[in-house]
């Protein structure tokens, strides 16, 4: 295969104060590595797990006060700066949607919740671990109450309500996801038939 000149579109995953964020496997495409078909656009199946297990436990315990739903719903933050978001939980009337809804939504989600990392930092943020902060501290700016990022490979959580204080803790542990609804991610895990 031949070196590609230039990225397709579908390899953008979000945008960063105009710097385009691409797609874990990007590269391998850049380099004639591989095909685009052969680039992941979806989840992994542990991420696709973990996201319906929240969801599905979601579903049933919020109350009928709250717009639930995941498909990496697009957030429009600001003028170049465009995100997704795993899971994002509205209060009831916040998000106004008709037939004119074709955009990203400019309207900030009371949470939001992401599992696992699903792009390549390397041309834009020195690791994983700033992408997160930076997308989680613009995020909060936005006016998002609360950022839970769930991370498969450490078995960990990040919930964050504000710049100044964020913690992280095992994914063993109960977790407030809005008000005084709470989750635990691995019995959630355990319930939906995760194999130890």
């Amino acid at each position: 295969m031949e070196a590609i000149a230039k990225i397709p579109k579908i390899l953008i995953y979000e945008e960063f104060d105009g710097h385009p964020i691409y797609r874990k496997g990007y590269r391998d495409f850049m380099l004639g590595l591989k095909k685009i078909e052969d680039i992941n656009m979806g989840t992994s199946t542990l991420q696709w797990f973990i996201t319906n297990a929240i969801n599905k436990y979601l579903f049933k315990t919020l109350p009928d006060g709250f717009l639930l739903g995941s498909g990496e719903l697009g957030l429009h933050i600001a003028k170049n700066t465009n995100f997704s978001a795993d899971i994002a939980i509205y209060r009831e009337g916040v998000l106004q949607v008709g037939f004119h809804s074709v955009n990203y939504t400019e309207t900030p989600p009371s949470v939001v919740i992401e599992v696992d990392i699903k792009i390549d930092e390397s041309d834009y943020f020195q690791n994983e671990e700033e992408y997160f902060h930076k997308k989680t501290e613009q995020l909060l700016q936005w006016g998002v109450e609360r950022v839970i990022w769930v991370f498969s490979a450490s078995r960990r959580v990040l919930i964050a309500d504000n710049p100044q204080t964020w913690a992280f803790n095992s994914w063993d542990l109960p977790l407030t996801v809005i008000d005084n609804h709470e989750m635990n991610i691995w019995d959630l895990m355990l319930k939906n038939g995760f194999q130890v």
